[in-house]
């Protein structure tokens, strides 16, 4: 999106601090607390969830964590609950928060965070089969074959249904993780549509990899928080090129990502429909944004150690570990 408003002079983090205190006198709203955040795979996922649990640290909120030191918080199907770390204490006031890769289970969600706000992020789905497929090293497997001359074609190749049956919508899972993992699953791609306006009337906001910038300008309006809430780092850029996804390519992620395909077009349109009723000026608010995390971005190149920028440097799941020691200070873990 192209941005012509000239953003205003902030030459130091005082000058950033300074403005940001006037910033919240004009706000009447009140600055989110409660919120789960359902992280999917390869779609800028770790960086947004750096910010989420950053604010977590700056804020003292309570985060449920995983009882193991694993990216993921698995869901117990027998038990219909998550395998997350509890505190017996009779006054536990309850977990503000949760942002790790996790099942979309909202009932399950509910009772462990009350009252959140409901956030993902998507990637279209051409680009993203072809970045998990790199960072999964399966060109490795593949490239030992003397006659193999595009290994992700034909991996894209493998994943086509045998036969003339058409497969169950939701398959094959490794083109619609997606939708697999925000429980959108159909037997029938009729009942898609339903499906996906019931998904977006339970989530307040899906965030777009390919509109990162402008995703968090409608983060930062939706949880009433202020612009050093969202500056980031972006963790996990392949910064090796990658082979262009052919047209022969994208036919075989059509046909194999039906329901991602879906889901993505239905929240694309929704994002912008979003920025078109922003409160407030956008495209002002987006330039401000991106010089205010120009700044701190050089801020911390001449002072990485500093305490501000550590955690603005910090992976997602040393920053997890420093949560769950920090909790453990104020509160009580079972026996």
């Amino acid at each position: 999106m192209e941005n012509n408003s000239k953003p205003k002079d902030h030459t130091n983090v005082e000058a950033l601090g300074s403005y940001q205190h006037s910033r919240k006198a004009e706000k009447s709203c009140k600055p989110v607390r409660k919120f789960i955040y359902i992280k999917t795979m390869k779609t800028g996922s770790s960086t947004l969830a750096c910010i989420l649990l950053r604010y977590g640290l700056k804020n003292e909120l309570i985060a449920a964590l995983q009882q193991t030191p694993s990216p993921w918080i698995s869901y117990n199907v027998s038990s219909g609950s998550y395998d997350i770390m509890r505190y017996n204490c009779k006054n536990f006031p309850g977990y503000d928060f949760m942002a790790n890769h996790i099942i979309y289970h909202r009932a399950a969600m509910e009772r462990i965070v009350k009252n959140a706000k409901y956030i993902t992020i998507l990637r279209s789905p051409y680009t993203l089969i072809r970045s998990r497929f790199f960072y999964m090293n399966m060109f490795a497997k593949i490239r030992n074959s003397p006659s193999e001359s595009n290994p992700f074609l034909t991996y894209l190749k493998s994943l086509e249904p045998s036969g003339s049956t058409d497969p169950r919508c939701c398959e094959p899972p490794q083109g619609n993780d997606l939708s697999r993992r925000l429980g959108v699953c159909a037997k029938n791609c009729e009942e898609l549509p339903d499906k996906i306006r019931q998904l977006e009337n339970e989530l307040d906001l899906v965030l777009l990899t390919e509109y990162y910038d402008e995703s968090l300008i409608l983060l930062k309006k939706l949880m009433c928080w202020e612009f050093e809430d969202i500056v980031y780092y972006p963790l996990k850029v392949n910064k090796n090129p990658l082979p262009p996804i052919t047209g022969k390519m994208k036919s075989i992620i059509d046909n194999i990502s039906i329901v991602d395909m879906h889901l993505y077009n239905h929240f694309n349109k929704s994002l912008w429909e979003k920025v078109e009723n922003y409160d407030g000026n956008f495209e002002e608010d987006l330039a401000e944004f991106r010089h205010i995390k120009k700044t701190i971005t050089e801020k911390c190149e001449n002072e990485p150690l500093s305490d501000n920028c550590n955690l603005f440097y910090m992976n997602t799941f040393p920053m997890a570990k420093l949560l769950y020691s920090k909790q453990l200070k104020y509160l009580c873990t079972s026996p």
